[in-house]
């Protein structure tokens, strides 16, 4: 990871501030102002009105971080951090799985072909689990709601 991404993941999740302004958010992000002006218009990025104007929330820019960069690239940025911004369901936990070959090597292609890693196409396919048993999952797994409403619950847990 280079200097760049690792300072502005760390001010991405480090920041005190509930919000901050669009040029801010899209350097961040490291977006243009207007990839970043796209983003709000599609509903990808929710903007929220302030005193000060329209301004990207620090959930939404959590959210936004969390799209742009693998899990294991926010967490090695954020380094010790990780464990007090990121509640323990949500930070990465190594699994070994035995599975058939051709799906070993499937992942491998997957990974490959979006430029990423095994680790990141497993977890995406999942969140696809996730969401068709939620409901069944919500009640039975310590942390399933509060991951599953997570950068968004920490802010109203404030």
């Amino acid at each position: 990871m280079d200097k760049l991404t690792r300072i502005s993941i760390r001010r991405i999740f480090l920041t005190p501030r509930p919000n901050v302004a669009y040029m801010t958010a899209a350097d961040r992000l490291g977006i243009s102002f207007l990839e970043l002006k796209a983003e709000i218009a599609e509903g990808t990025i929710v903007a929220v009105s302030t005193r000060w104007g329209m301004r990207v929330s620090k959930e939404e820019m959590i959210a936004a971080a969390m799209r742009t960069w693998p899990q294991a690239v926010i967490e090695e940025a954020l380094g010790d951090d990780a464990a007090r911004v990121m509640p323990e369901a949500i930070r990465l936990v190594e699994l070994r799985a035995r599975v058939p070959r051709y799906q070993k090597e499937m992942l491998q292609w997957l990974a490959r072909r979006n430029q990423t890693s095994v680790d990141d196409v497993l977890t995406r396919e999942l969140e696809d689990v996730v969401c068709a048993y939620a409901d069944e999952i919500a009640s039975d797994v310590d942390g399933f709601e509060m991951a599953m409403s997570w950068p968004e619950c920490a802010a109203s847990a404030r």
